[in-house]
């Protein structure tokens, strides 16, 4: 799922809510603010900002469910601004204390606003605070296939997230929540823990977005998927902020506390798309949203199933192995990559 601010072919090489803040979350390096950190902002004027949220879905959960129960912009030198009344015009709330989203109605390019139109001081916010109402059924929970439902929290029930520098006039920022790299199922307590990893906070003025269709055929095109029981599940976009990768050494989602070795040089993902089906033609198309600009690698895989969010599983990818490519995103572009048999995009 995402949450909006306004204010975001080649060779394998030999181988998804506003808060008149605009925000998307992605993992940053270096100082993670999405713009210059060190560079000082003398405008005098205020800076309206609209703040979204959005998703990058989970395969086989019906339901991600989070209680909002304030969100606070951080800054030195002055008090933080602390967001705690919500008029969402979506959910039809009207200075409501908190708010509940299910990050899986916002997926892709699509997201909820927020927050907008907030006035504030055109300055650098060092962070961005999401409090959640966790330990409550009621509040935040993930329903399973089953329809079962179990409890969602957050450690300190709260998501320190980087923060973002606003200049005078209209400001859109997008929170995405990368739920292939955030949501963590904990077999030993029966819950769900929301992490910061894979959230990212996006300006949507230069943010960038990859959509495409992949043909069916590549569901049971390689072994071992040509032996699954509905070729239609198991099936994975896996996105990398690398170019010239070689064989192999793209990685399934994992984190530095894999139980499992993690081999040399193997690379975790930035982003994960899965596939949802068109009805009405029958198509099968990914959306990859609120991206920075950059040089990536995007690659297919059959046979994703039990990527677990934190252990390395030796999923292979891409897969069929001639399904990655190679792709530059300038700021605010709009990139259509369409998978097939035949290995181009």
């Amino acid at each position: 799922m995402r949450i909006a601010l306004n204010k975001p072919g080649a060779a394998w090489s030999k181988l998804l809510a506003v808060i008149a803040l605009a925000i998307a979350l992605p993992v940053l390096d270096g100082c993670g603010c999405g713009f210059d950190c060190n560079s000082g902002n003398n405008n005098k004027g205020p800076a309206f900002l609209d703040l979204g949220f959005s998703d990058e879905d989970l395969e086989e959960l019906k339901q991600v469910v989070i209680e909002v129960d304030k969100i606070t912009l951080t800054r030195s030198g002055g008090e933080n601004v602390v967001i705690d009344t919500f008029s969402i015009d979506e959910l039809g709330a009207v200075n409501a204390d908190s708010f509940q989203i299910d990050l899986l109605q916002y997926r892709g390019l699509n997201q909820l606003l927020v927050v907008t139109d907030l006035e504030l001081d055109s300055q650098t916010y060092s962070a961005l605070e999401i409090e959640i109402i966790d330990g409550d059924l009621n509040s935040s929970y993930v329903q399973e296939s089953d329809d079962s439902l179990k409890q969602l929290n957050i450690s300190g029930s709260s998501l320190s997230l980087p923060g973002m520098s606003l200049s005078t006039g209209n400001e859109a920022y997008t929170v995405t929540f990368g739920l292939a790299r955030a949501l963590q199922y904990r077999s030993s307590t029966g819950d769900y823990l929301l992490t910061t990893t894979g959230i990212r906070v996006q300006d949507n003025a230069v943010d960038a977005s990859i959509t495409g269709r992949v043909d069916s055929a590549l569901f049971d095109e390689a072994a071992p998927c040509d032996a699954k029981t509905d070729p239609e599940s198991e099936n994975r976009i896996y996105l990398y902020s690398s170019t010239g990768m070689m064989q192999g050494q793209a990685g399934d989602v994992f984190t530095s506390n894999s139980s499992n070795e993690i081999p040399e040089e193997t690379v975790a993902p930035f982003a994960v798309a899965t596939l949802a089906e068109d009805t009405l033609t029958g198509t099968w198309q990914y959306a990859l949203g609120f991206l920075p600009a950059g040089d990536y690698t995007l690659a297919f895989s059959c046979d994703a199933a039990d990527d677990d969010p934190v252990d390395y599983d030796s999923i292979t990818v891409p897969l069929p192995d001639n399904q990655a490519y190679e792709l530059s995103l300038d700021e605010g572009g709009q990139e259509v990559c369409d998978l097939g048999l035949e290995g181009s995009c």
